[in-house]
């Protein structure tokens, strides 16, 4: 254990049940350093999707919390991770973002490692370690699990953890709205938008999981430029017991109707709809527990990896069907960057908003000792059996927000895996439950 936090000050500062947040949650380093275990070291952890690892030896470079991973395509076809972390002195062994190769050598002394993270070269092994030195106990550390879900590989540390199909849960019912509405599925283009916020990856995390209150506001020069808006009664939003998130829209709008990649998505819908019902149009936000997350609706993925109690980096990718034409990818990857890139007319509402509680916290003090309000939509869940989960019947609120750090609460005081009762987690409904929008809403 890294450090010790008693359980009851964590939990006087998670009142999720009265929607009470204490931001000291968001700024101190004791509990970052203790997310670093018992959150980043025992939660499912979105690494790669399967189009950009396609070959034997591809690896692409990535973190699990704050460590560095390679993630390589094994020539049996298989996924392995583990640490990008020399076991000589800590060096990286790999310094490019992606590539092709079939070894990775340490720049600092020259250990070299093979594509499945096996020690394979040590200089002057003779001379300098008397030929002692065990090749095999010295391979990079593993990361303990590997699975992905249609294409989309997490994963785990913790070699305890329950099955991912177990910890996504009904999450998987709306993965599959985006993910498998097309023959062959979906690819992620080439080429990561990353950049940095001066604020705690939960900020985002829990904004993804179900905060779309703050889009008429923030966004609202988008919107206006954009169009068409949107009120509560358009959406709903829901919270799964597993800590996962999720907001839509149930109907989509095409904003520029004469444009080819409008033309596309509507064509492609038609036939989106056959596959996943009403799901193909949805437009969505969604946060799977703990930092993965994404805008289905804008094409778009992205992973909040923390740097610090005060610092994150947004590493976003843009998602298109597998047998899209040149021409819509191309039109896709521009929109999603001109939109939800570093500098889209979109996301810069969100890094200012973030930046700035960052400062208000890193700076104050006053500040921090002010509970923060997540009351929204509190009682109002209600049953709804074409979406799994806590459902709510409006498209503002904090339910997913309060899902969210109930399980990291739940994390964050337990030593071993945080067991949820089977009674109580979400279970998907069947591949295209939504008869129509009126009957779902």
């Amino acid at each position: 254990m890294i450090v010790a936090i008693d359980a009851g000050y964590l939990r006087s500062l998670v009142n999720w049940e009265e929607g009470k947040i204490g931001p000291e949650i968001f700024v101190s380093d004791e509990i970052y350093r203790l997310e670093q275990e018992r959150i980043f070291g025992r939660s499912w952890l979105f690494l790669a999707h399967d189009s950009m690892i396609p070959k034997p030896h591809d690896f692409f470079a990535t973190y699990m919390g704050g460590d560095p991973v390679l993630v390589t395509r094994q020539p049996d076809g298989s996924v392995k991770a583990f640490l990008n972390v020399c076991r000589h002195r800590g060096m990286r062994v790999c310094r490019a973002e992606e590539g092709n190769a079939r070894s990775f050598m340490c720049t600092y002394h020259g250990w070299t490692y093979d594509s499945a993270g096996e020690l394979v070269g040590v200089p002057n092994l003779d001379d300098a370690y008397d030929n002692k030195l065990s090749l095999g106990d010295n391979g990079l550390v593993q990361v303990a699990q590997i699975a992905s879900y249609k294409g989309l590989i997490f994963g785990n540390f913790d070699p305890a953890a329950p099955p991912l199909d177990e910890y996504l849960g009904a999450l998987k019912f709306y993965i599959d709205g985006w993910v498998d509405h097309a023959e062959g599925g979906i690819e992620i283009l080439p080429g990561a938008i990353k950049w940095t916020i001066n604020a705690n990856w939960k900020l985002a995390a829990e904004q993804f999981a179900g905060d779309t209150y703050h889009a008429t506001t923030s966004h609202l020069s988008s919107l206006l430029a954009f169009g068409p808006g949107f009120d509560a009664k358009d959406g709903a939003h829901v919270s799964l017991r597993e800590g996962h998130g999720e907001s839509f829209l149930f109907e989509r709008h095409t904003r520029f109707s004469d444009d080819p990649l409008g033309q596309y998505n509507e064509n492609k819908r038609r036939i989106a709809r056959e596959r996943v019902g009403d799901r193909a149009d949805m437009v969505a936000n969604f946060n799977a527990f703990p930092n993965f997350a994404g805008l289905p609706g804008s094409a778009n993925i992205r992973v909040w990896h923390p740097k610090g109690p005060t610092k994150f980096e947004i590493w976003s990718f843009t998602v298109v069907e597998k047998n899209a034409p040149e021409e819509a990818r191309r039109a896709q990857q521009i929109s999603a960057s001109f939109t939800e890139g570093a500098a889209g007319v979109v996301e810069t509402d969100d890094g200012e908003n973030w930046g700035m509680i960052g400062g208000v916290l890193e700076q104050g003090y006053q500040a921090r000792k002010m509970a923060w309000n997540y009351e929204m939509g509190l009682g109002s869940e209600r049953e709804n059996l074409d979406f799994p989960g806590e459902y709510h019947d409006s498209f503002f609120g904090e339910a997913g927000q309060r899902g969210f750090y109930r399980r990291w609460l739940e994390f964050m005081t337990t030593e071993s895996w945080p067991v949820i009762p089977p009674e109580e987690r979400s279970v998907a409904v069947p591949a295209v439950a939504m008869s129509d929008v009126a009957g779902a809403r």
